[in-house]
């Protein structure tokens, strides 16, 4: 796919990758009905037909995005990188010269195409760290880390300019670790969290199990906090990331749940009202709400 990508263009690819969206969504294909039933629970005083926009703008969205990915790793990855325009940088490196050089924890939800916006903070030369739960399939999460950095990432070499913490037993530590060597650490917190790793706080008018690692561990090394969207452009071809000043959190996060729980409710409040603004960017394919005997199945 990375070699017919790079063969065919940039401009063709992207074409593909919407219009295969357009064809899932109109042939009801897995996860069409989970995104409108999604989209009716969330939007309820809005049109039939301005959630059914957003819900084909979804698929549309993910199938341009994933030939973005595709490209990613090929010949056009400058080309396609170079669509990509940060806005607020400025926020992040004046958290991290006041937290005596101490990476930030910078939190987004799955909105746009953030694999492009990480991949553009490490082409402008900010060592970052990505948080991202395995895939199980070890020869699958080696193609996908491959695609996401055009490399074969090593935790442990410094020298990468991107560099992936896996979700697990060790994750905590690799976490504060990378925070103290000065990289950021990119986080999603829009996603349901399995047993012991969320809270329940509101996200779009119903409780959702949220993560809390990220904040809890931010507090526990003293990094700043800091908000980060990226969205497509009008376009369709152009992407923007948006990265606001550093938050200014309650302390003790680490310490007390309901400190952690006020901070996170903050936090997921304004996930929510980017998302609002742009409601067919946002991957609404993930089941978000679960019932508790439903918390560990598989998505």
């Amino acid at each position: 796919m990375i070699g017919l990508a790079g063969f065919v263009g940039v401009e063709a690819s992207l074409r593909f990758g919407a219009a295969f969206g357009r064809a899932w969504f109109a042939l009801g294909l897995p996860r069409t009905r989970r995104v409108l039933e999604q989209l009716d629970a969330a939007f309820p005083d809005r049109t039939a037909a301005e959630r059914e926009g957003w819900a084909r703008e979804v698929f549309e969205h993910l199938g341009q995005g994933l030939s973005e990915l595709i490209l990613l790793s090929g010949r056009h990855r400058a080309f396609i990188l170079d669509r990509v325009e940060v806005e607020g940088l400025e926020h992040l490196e004046r958290a991290q010269a006041e937290a005596g050089g101490m990476g930030a924890v910078v939190i987004g939800p799955h909105l746009g195409n953030w694999e492009l916006a990480a991949a553009k903070l490490a082409e402008l030369g900010v060592s970052v760290s990505g948080v991202y739960r395995d895939a199980r399939q070890p020869a699958l999460q080696r193609a996908i880390l491959r695609v996401r950095s055009a490399t074969a990432p090593v935790l442990s070499e410094k020298s990468d300019p991107i560099q992936y913490i896996a979700m697990g037993r060790l994750a905590g530590v690799q976490f504060v670790r990378a925070l103290k060597s000065g990289r950021s650490v990119l986080a999603l917190l829009d996603q349901h969290a399995r047993a012991g790793e969320g809270l329940l706080v509101p996200f779009f008018g119903r409780p959702a199990s949220t993560r809390f690692g990220p904040l809890k561990l931010a507090d526990r090394a003293g990094s700043p906090v800091l908000l980060a969207f990226a969205r497509r452009r009008p376009d369709r071809r152009r992407h923007v990331l948006t990265i606001h000043p550093a938050l200014q959190l309650a302390p003790g996060a680490s310490e007390d749940e309901e400190v952690l729980r006020q901070n996170l409710e903050r936090v997921t409040a304004e996930l929510e009202a980017e998302i609002r603004t742009s409601p067919g960017q946002w991957i609404w394919t993930h089941r978000r709400w679960r019932e508790p005997a439903q918390s560990d199945a598989a998505d």
